[in-house]
């Protein structure tokens, strides 16, 4: 393992590493449900870098310095696979990239690749900004608008367009994929439960709920698959890219339906709900640091103007692309990463066994002063360009809002594409703030990404 100077906490045996015990954590509520992300920030200042703990009789081995996740993402990735909760997401998701193990998954990933190269992405740009101008167009001015809401229907539309040429043509179809998304969120609390498979079979609202938006998405991507199985050829999109990709390594070998759905199910589900989440804690930081906010508008109304931004405005916003970092940086969507041991090894001495789960939280690490001095603050300097030093300083997993190696994030450039383009044009034309009355602090969900727990009720105001 990398030599690392990590908090090792005193008392620590032999076997395990230090952690809280269990039945105080399962009394108070305090486990990997709703407080996991106060229990995962306690347990770190408490108990060091490294913590151990057990839920329902499984090893957890929480990871919160940059150097063990480096080791974890990266040098040790073979030897484990997704965590529990992903395994048990395939009844929603199917084998989809954010499931499917290898070797499928380096295959699969081979395969849809090019839609996210460079210059495909760049083609996105003025669908982006498009979108950012039609959904802002609704709102009205001296109204608190809920911007959760818009934000989700905007990411909608660019990865409906973007990945599968799909306009989202109605609001009835917008509305049974939103309900499709908060059924599968819903399906956390069960995926981590002990006997979850037999919880799964029984006839509980939330179950049912999954259920419909299973029957509603498949309804809409087979849908999908049949039009282009009829009219084939490549129009630069996901889809038509998997329809037609051949495996270099086996030529003869296509996708089925079945595969070609898994894919288009996790990127439209994962890809549009996590850039949304993202989107709409951004404006709500922006909303109470009005300093930063203006400032932001002045970069975007000098690059801008009054057109639509296009791909080649993303690399002239860069105080866009700070505060989007900063965004990412309080408030990851990808939250935690959580995967199981399947060979044996060691971190820092001690034995990891196999069926353990190791976990390392963005959101933990993010907000940790050893790498980010007033971490709560929200100060988009810290990305600055001419800060590069600083930046330099900190480890490279002191901020990872996309994950790393081969399960890095696929759609990774066409999400910061979208946060600044769409930051930006919103910026250019509306002020928004926090309407009186409001709390202090935004109320959160950590589900399978993070989300705002009551939406993000903003007053809205047009620029003089």
């Amino acid at each position: 393992m990398t030599a690392v100077a990590v908090d090792i906490h005193p008392g620590r045996s032999k076997r395990y590493p230090a952690g809280p015990p269990f039945l105080p954590r399962f009394l108070s509520g305090r486990m990997f449900r709703q407080n996991a992300i106060e229990s995962m920030s306690a347990a770190a200042r408490a108990y060091g870098d490294l913590v151990h703990y057990t839920i329902f009789g499984r090893h957890i081995y929480q990871l919160s310095h940059p150097d063990l996740i480096d080791d974890f993402l990266l040098k040790d990735a073979s030897k484990h696979h997704r965590g529990i909760v992903m395994q048990r997401a395939k009844v929603v998701l199917g084998e989809g990239l954010l499931t499917s193990e290898e070797p499928l998954h380096m295959r699969q990933r081979r395969l849809a690749q090019p839609a996210f190269l460079r210059q495909r992405i760049a083609a996105y740009g003025e669908v982006i900004g498009q979108n950012a101008i039609a959904i802002s167009q609704g709102w009205q001015p001296g109204k608190v608008r809920d911007v959760h809401g818009d934000m989700l229907e905007l990411a909608l539309r660019i990865v409906g367009k973007c990945l599968f040429d799909l306009g989202v043509q109605s609001q009835e179809e917008v509305k049974k994929i939103s309900a499709a998304v908060d059924a599968f969120m819903d399906f956390l609390p069960l995926a981590i439960l002990p006997f979850s498979e037999q919880i799964q079979r029984l006839p509980l609202p939330a179950m049912k709920r999954i259920r419909k938006g299973q029957a509603d998405m498949d309804a809409i991507i087979y849908s999908m698959i049949d039009e282009r199985r009829k009219s084939p050829g490549d129009r630069g999109d996901l889809l038509s890219m998997l329809l037609e990709a051949v495996d270099p390594e086996d030529p003869t070998a296509r996708m089925s339906n079945q595969q070609v759905h898994d894919e288009c199910l996790t990127i439209m589900l994962a890809g549009h709900e996590t850039t949304a989440n993202a989107l709409s804690f951004a404006l709500w930081l922006l909303a109470k640091n009005p300093d930063v906010q203006l400032r932001l508008h002045e970069e975007a109304a000098a690059v801008l103007g009054n057109r639509a931004p296009a791909a080649d405005d993303y690399g002239r916003l860069p105080y866009a692309t700070q505060v989007f970092s900063e965004a990412l940086r309080l408030y990851p969507p990808v939250w935690v990463i959580a995967r199981t041991c399947i060979h044996p090894y060691e971190i820092a001495g001690y034995p990891i066994p196999r069926g353990a789960v190791l976990v390392a939280s963005q959101f933990v690490v993010h907000r940790d002063a050893r790498f980010y001095p007033d971490p709560l603050r929200f100060d988009p300097e810290r990305f600055a360009a001419e800060k590069k030093d600083a930046a330099k300083a900190r480890p490279r997993f002191a901020f990872f809002p996309f994950a790393a190696g081969s399960r890095q994030c696929i759609g990774e450039g066409l999400a910061w594409m979208e946060g600044v383009l769409s930051l930006s044009t919103i910026a250019r034309d509306w002020r928004v703030s926090v309407p009186p009355g409001s709390a202090a602090e935004i109320a959160i969900n950590p589900a399978i990404s993070l989300r705002p727990k009551h939406g993000v009720p903003l007053m809205m105001e047009r620029w003089a």
